[in-house]
């Protein structure tokens, strides 16, 4: 066994997203998010990134699917809410801070 710490690597895209500047995580949400039916989706774990913008994971599972898949909330007060899968999140995160 590794002595090694846990990473949740769902709290480390989070604070990743927080990182950054809240203009760049808004264009990533208008770029690669679908508008959800559900204007106030049940989000954990959930952060804030300023002026009422809260951003979090939501865990579906469909009935042909044999896991849940994970998906990234954006929601802002007079917008539609939007999500994008997690790995295509994680994947543009990684590239803006590469660029950063």
């Amino acid at each position: 066994m590794s002595d090694a710490p846990s990473v949740d690597p769902i709290a480390e895209l989070l604070e990743r997203c927080a990182a950054l500047s809240l203009a760049s995580v808004i264009a990533v949400f208008t770029r690669y998010g679908r508008p959800l039916d559900d204007p106030e989706p049940a989000l954990d774990p959930c952060v804030e990134l300023g002026d009422a913008v809260r951003l979090g994971r939501l865990r579906h599972r469909a009935p042909v699917d044999v896991i849940a898949n994970d998906h990234f909330v954006l929601l802002r007060p007079s917008h539609e809410a939007l999500a994008v899968p997690g790995p295509l999140l994680a994947a543009a995160v990684a590239a803006l801070a590469m660029r950063a």
